[in-house]
């Protein structure tokens, strides 16, 4: 089965995912690439109490998720892999794990970011990021539930030449 989603959400698995993504979607995995998390499993299990009825949740780190055997996982379910930034996200791109769509979905109001659209603020190295992810072939779009309309970024990313 393909990869149902890859979302860049800094609030990882709340309402939007588990219930707006996960009714669209019907995942049976949401799987959280992090090495931050991966590393502190008190707040990992946090997040995974989320996980809706039906599914599984995992936390991976980035080395972790580029194993073989973590894509046969992904490929085997009906997979929703999550990042809290986008630098998470371009490290695995740049890992060799093909993505070929990245939804933005939430990343919220923090020191130095300015407000692109109501759930998605930038600064300077999230923009660059998401060029990087860009320039290495993936399809990346603003988009906070299926049942709103997505929004190309090269207006306030820029180009990714």
């Amino acid at each position: 089965m393909p990869l149902l989603l890859a979302r860049i959400d800094d609030r990882l698995i709340h309402g939007q995912v588990a219930h707006g993504w996960g009714r669209a979607l019907h995942p049976t995995l949401l799987a959280i690439v992090s090495d931050s998390l991966r590393g502190d499993p008190d707040r990992a299990d946090l997040y995974l109490f989320a996980v809706p009825e039906g599914a599984r949740g995992r936390v991976v780190s980035v080395a972790e998720a580029l194993d073989p055997a973590f894509r046969s996982e992904v490929d085997a379910e009906r997979t929703i892999l999550l990042f809290a930034s986008p630098e998470d996200a371009l490290r695995l791109v740049e890992g060799g794990f093909a993505l070929p769509e990245l939804n933005l979905g939430g990343l919220h109001h923090a020191p130095g970011r300015q407000e692109v659209l109501p759930y998605v603020y930038l600064d300077e190295a999230d923009r660059e990021r998401l060029r990087a992810v860009q320039r290495l072939g993936v399809r990346v779009y603003a988009q906070d539930l299926p049942s709103n309309p997505p929004h190309a970024i090269d207006a306030w990313v820029g180009e990714a030449t």
